[in-house]
């Protein structure tokens, strides 16, 4: 039988392994040796090999994507006010409210509670969002109930969870993504933007009495406030619980436009995309032991320099980023995540994107210094694989299993999957035939 006729490249690599792998099983009676063998030379094959698949497409300005429950929908969020659900390939409307929309107002964070799924947790069936009040344009953090089925929301369950004043007449930096830490079903973690116009013209990412420019840390099951739109507590261990004329909430500072963060669902370790003005875009990153308290120096710093025209050297307490890249690659920073899909070839590699250029990379997930010079570009097989080509990355997400969404602000949303996977059950089962072969 010639393996090789009318064989793709990558079945034509599969076959001349095969081959390799008998001669050695031959040898050495062993089918260890057939199995190790054949995955040593299908190595190369796989190695940096994805492909993407369209979850939905239709979509007006997409900003969000993630799937709390393995099996369950996906839920997309829409900048307009829409939360849309995809369950067995059909999009159905699951939360509609009103919002502002213009510049970068509108729904701009989702976050479900770590107890969603648990009918025993004070957190079962919640979540979070994130939008713009369209009567004065504040920030305002509100909690719902979904129903049974998860494909609907409740809209006499909201509760207003938290407000932050916004500068009057200014569309930009509102930032809106908010994450639970693997392991604390409590606390709340939430990006604020340091409020807009150009070189955070009021200084308030270095204002400890506003909470604009921040990463804040709530606890969303607890109440320390008479007000009934204000329901939630600040938690004891926040770096600056109970400093006189500091915000408690702040976990850290020195932000401009935090657009999409997340945590290693694996290690609990902090990553923090901020967009930078003119010159830098940046990665941040806290370990996940890490008291909080960093400053990441906006606006005197921009990525790992002076900001130009207003800027100064690095203060006591400011730290750099990991990693800067310069307009030459793009001009807004999109986070993304450390990849923990056990069947992805980019596994523990953090993946993020640029909204103005299109282009994805990944770095070493584990939060040491890096440079542009080490990424791998993912660009170019990204927009080849079967989901489409990608223009606006505008956010990515996470899956209850670790599976990545990336979201196209032109429209739809994909998720990244190993290929080609075809081969890979090939070579599982010429393998299983092999074995009964050799038992018989």
């Amino acid at each position: 039988m010639n393996l090789h006729h009318n064989l793709p490249p990558l079945g034509r690599h599969f076959a001349t392994a095969l081959t390799a792998a008998r001669s050695t099983a031959r040898s050495t009676a062993s089918s260890t040796a057939l199995a190790t063998t054949l995955a040593l030379a299908l190595a190369p094959a796989f190695a940096a090999t994805l492909d993407t698949r369209l979850i939905a497409s239709g979509l007006s300005q997409p900003l969000y994507a993630t799937a709390p429950v393995a099996g369950g929908p996906v839920y997309i969020v829409e900048k307009g006010g829409t939360i849309r659900a995809v369950q067995g390939g059909v999009t159905s409307t699951f939360l509609g409210i009103a919002v502002t929309s213009g510049s970068e107002q509108g729904l701009l964070g989702l976050a479900f509670d770590p107890g969603f799924a648990d009918a025993s947790s004070v957190g079962h069936r919640r979540f979070f969002i994130n939008y713009t009040d369209p009567t004065n344009q504040d920030t305002v953090v509100a909690s719902y109930r979904a129903s049974v089925n998860g494909l609907t929301a409740d809209a006499a369950s909201r509760v207003e969870v938290m407000r932050i004043d916004q500068p009057n007449g200014v569309g930009n930096h509102k930032a809106g993504w908010m994450g639970f830490k693997p392991g604390d079903a409590n606390n709340l973690y939430i990006a604020t933007g340091d409020g807009g116009g150009s070189n955070d013209p009021s200084n308030n990412a270095q204002n400890n009495t506003v909470l604009l420019g921040k990463m804040l840390r709530i606890n969303i099951n607890g109440d320390d406030f008479a007000s009934a739109s204000i329901n939630y507590a600040i938690p004891t261990d926040n770096p600056y619980f109970g400093v006189a004329g500091v915000r408690g909430e702040i976990f850290a500072n020195g932000l401009r436009n935090p657009w999409r963060n997340s945590f290693d669902r694996l290690t609990g370790a902090m990553w923090i995309a901020d967009v930078g003005q003119n010159a830098r875009e940046e990665v941040n990153f806290i370990d996940a032991a890490s008291p909080g308290g960093q400053n990441f120096g906006w606006r005197v710093r921009e990525g790992e320099i002076a900001t130009p025209g207003v800027g100064g050297p690095l203060q006591p307490g400011m730290v750099n980023p990991i990693l800067t890249y310069t307009r030459s690659l793009g001009g807004s920073i999109t986070g993304g995540y450390v990849v923990r899909d056990v069947g992805s070839e980019i596994y523990g590699q953090y993946l993020f994107g640029d909204f103005v250029s299109g282009r994805i990379w990944s770095i070493a997930g584990d939060g040491s210094a890096q440079s542009m010079a080490g990424a791998t570009d993912w660009t170019a097989m990204l927009d080849a694989g079967a989901g489409g080509a990608l223009s606006s990355i505008a956010s990515f997400g996470e899956g209850a299993n670790g599976e990545i969404f990336i979201i196209d602000f032109a429209g739809k949303v994909v998720q990244v999957v190993p290929e080609p996977a075809t081969v890979l059950l090939m070579a599982a089962g010429v393998l299983g035939l092999l074995a009964l072969r050799r038992r018989g």
